[in-house]
């Protein structure tokens, strides 16, 4: 579930589930599991998530899998199955930074999506992936957090619809 940016591990996705079960019953704990349990997955009978694995044997329950998956928990699938749609509209807008060494392993579905955008071609996506290497964790940026900051606000203020008066989101 999390690991330092040497590899080391730091929390299993067991000792995990474990807190939650401690925290709160029926998926109430407000920990990350449970969260995107809550927000992607189905309702199960009594009217609580339905969980997406067994917290103490770790079986998943494969309808919970794939019913995440069609509702927006994967979000590469997402876009891989309507590119058609999406992708005219997120040409150029897609722009991703992520560290080598991520905490919790999202580098791993990182490196799918940058190879399935990597293959577009109707339309190409023109965007961008920075890797922060070598053994960058989570939350790696490729710039101080105030120039970050100042990028983004320029690349909002240029694609702004007309109508709108960005000189009023400005600070002075």
């Amino acid at each position: 579930m999390m690991r330092s940016v040497e590899g080391q591990m730091l929390q299993t996705v067991r000792q995990m589930s474990q807190l939650e079960e401690v925290l709160g019953s029926k998926g109430r704990s407000g920990q990350q599991y449970e969260a995107w349990e809550a927000v992607y997955g189905p309702v199960g009978d009594d009217g609580y998530p339905k969980p997406l694995w067994d917290k103490r044997t770790g079986r998943i329950d494969r309808n919970v899998a794939l019913y995440m998956r069609d509702h927006g928990y994967d979000l590469r699938y997402y876009i891989e199955t309507h590119w058609k749609e999406i992708g005219p509209k997120l040409v150029g807008k897609l722009h991703f930074q992520c560290g080598d060494m991520d905490h919790f392993y999202l580098n791993s579905s990182l490196y799918m999506l940058e190879d399935f955008l990597g293959k577009t071609d109707n339309p190409p996506y023109g965007g961008s992936f920075e890797w922060g290497r070598p053994m960058k964790g989570h939350g790696w940026v490729s710039m101080p957090m105030p120039d970050l900051l100042r990028v983004m606000a320029d690349h909002a203020r240029k694609n702004a619809p007309a109508e709108d008066d960005s000189d009023a989101w400005q600070y002075k």
